[in-house]
């Protein structure tokens, strides 16, 4: 990602953030009309849809704290190579297991290796999940993909025979060193 593209990002993020800000303290007025006893008399009058309790500060942008590395995570991505191979075995087994599986709902199926694909290839990253969870990207995309095996798992009645359980051990293992939480369902 270019710097100028980073910069614009960040700061229309920042300018929404701020935009929504302003209308929740600041509130808002619609004008209504009344009729009066002269029908060609109509007043306007400001009617409060919502307003602060205390009288309106003079507007500034608020300033709103990144999250910590996430200019440097943006910019280095693209230029990251794939996982090393020792590193990379265990996505690539649960990879091969989760293809294997026809448990899975094919939509769900696809998410779930795309998932694993963005951690074995972090430069296909899309940079809405770094500015999303910042450098905790990978072990968001994990917990994402265990999430959808363990839903998979429910609907398919928890069966521990099926194929969907070892996958959701395994991925608890990837949990744990990443630093997520393991789900209950596969201890």
């Amino acid at each position: 990602m270019t710097e100028p593209r980073l910069h614009r990002l960040l700061v229309c993020g920042l300018l929404l953030a701020g935009t929504m800000l302003s209308l929740l303290v600041v509130g808002c007025t619609r004008a209504t009309t009344r009729s009066t006893a002269i029908p060609s008399r109509a007043a306007t009058i400001a009617t409060p849809v919502a307003r602060a309790s205390t009288p309106a500060p003079a507007m500034s942008m608020p300033m709103l704290t990144p999250i910590p590395g996430i200019k440097a995570t943006l910019t280095a991505l693209p230029k990251q190579p794939s996982m090393p191979a020792e590193q990379a075995r265990p996505y690539r087994e649960l990879r091969a297991a989760i293809e294997r599986c026809n448990a899975y709902n094919e939509n769900r199926k696809r998410g779930i290796l795309n998932q694993i694909d963005y951690v074995l290839q972090p430069a296909t990253v899309p940079y809405e999940f770094v500015v999303l969870y910042g450098e905790a990207w990978r072990g968001r995309m994990i917990y994402g993909a265990a999430y959808l095996s363990a839903l998979e798992w429910k609907l398919a009645g928890r069966n521990p025979q099926s194929c969907l359980y070892p996958i959701g051990v395994s991925f608890n293992a990837l949990l744990r060193d990443l630093g997520e939480s393991p789900f209950p369902e596969f201890q």
